[in-house]
Formats: C-alpha cells, structure tokens, sequence
C-alpha cells in the first residue's frame, strides 16, 4: 500500500512515465492489486500511453506566437545531446539534470564541510599573510593622518620588495576591515573620481 507522501503525487508519477514502474518498483516491489480495480495491464497500458505521447503535436506553433510550453520544451530538447521524440524522452532527460544537479549540490556541499589540511595548496602560511598585512597598516599609518588616504597601486608599490605579487594581491584584498595591533581599523573605499581603491 503505498502511503508515502515523498516528492508528492505528480513525481512519482512521472517516475512510472521515465522507468515504466512503480515508484516502489526501484526496491523490487511488483503490481499486487490496483486502486478502482486497476489490473497491472490497465497500469501498463495507461503508462505506456502516455510515455509514448509524441512532443511534435505540442511544438505546433501555427501562426500564433510560441507558448511559454512550446518555449520550455525547445529549450530542453536543444539541450539534450540526444533527440527527444515523447513525453519519456523529455522527463526522462529532466529527471537526469535534476539527479545530476542534486549530485553536484551534495558534493559541493560535502567539500565545504571538509577541513582542507594545513597549507597543501598554499605558497603562503597564515602567518605570511598577517606578517605582510600588518606591515602594510604601518605603511599606513606613518603615510596618513585622519584625512590622507593611500591608493592601493602605492601601498602595493611600497611593499613590493617584501612578498610575491600574489602575496600582496591577496592582502590587498582583505585589507579593508583589518584590525591593527593598536585596536585601530583599516578603512578601504573606491576614489569617486580616479576609482582606485584607497585605504587609511
């Protein structure tokens, strides 16, 4: 008896339309009885009829401009490597972007949760990169008062001898919101007339 609610009515239906089974026949489960007296060859048939409905009679534009159905289903059939004739074909396809994107999102989600081992992939520690930003805010603070702002060009160029180009970039980057040892912070903005990115 199936009374599961999972990804509602409409899905699971459509599975039997892309597998030609039951939902609970991706466990091995078979017809038993149907509901309103249903035999397993009403099912079959119902199933098959409408797997094998044909896409063309619902592409027909005539004159009249396409439909907002007619442009969904073009789209999906321009995506797929393949050509899809029948309504199987279609949600057939769909239901493989839709499995492989949930993949995807899984996967990416699993990397996230993953702690990345300690500077395997990195040229610089951690302690590089605090090393160089809290040189620059001295930088800073020697070069400007309250008002002077320093462009990110300059400050680049003052600490060039210090560390890689990248190493800088990096720090450059997230410069701006900086703590500095004497509890002061790193303000960044963008020049409303040269646009460079500024920092004091």
């Amino acid at each position: 008896m199936d009374v599961s609610r999972k990804y509602g009515m409409e899905y699971r239906l459509l599975n039997a339309i892309t597998k030609g089974h039951s939902w609970y026949g991706g466990w091995g489960y078979e017809f038993g009885c149907g509901s309103f007296a249903i035999t397993l060859d009403a099912y079959k048939k119902a199933v098959e009829s409408i797997s094998s409905v044909p896409l063309a009679p619902l592409l027909f534009r005539g004159r009249g401009p396409q439909t907002r159905l007619q442009a969904l289903i073009s789209f999906y059939r321009s995506l797929s490597d393949s050509e899809l004739v029948t309504i199987k074909d279609l949600f057939s396809f769909l239901s493989s972007l839709i499995h492989a994107s949930n993949e995807s999102l899984a996967s990416k989600a699993t990397l996230k949760n993953l702690k990345p081992a300690a500077n395997i992939l990195c040229a610089w520690t951690r302690d590089d990169v605090e090393r160089v930003q809290q040189a620059m805010i001295k930088v800073l603070a020697a070069a400007s008062g309250k008002t002077n702002w320093v462009t990110r060009h300059a400050l680049k160029g003052v600490m060039c001898k210090t560390a890689s180009p990248e190493l800088l970039d990096y720090c450059l980057k997230h410069l701006g919101g900086k703590l500095a040892a004497s509890g002061t912070m790193v303000w960044a903005r963008c020049n409303p007339n040269s646009f460079d990115i500024e920092f004091r």
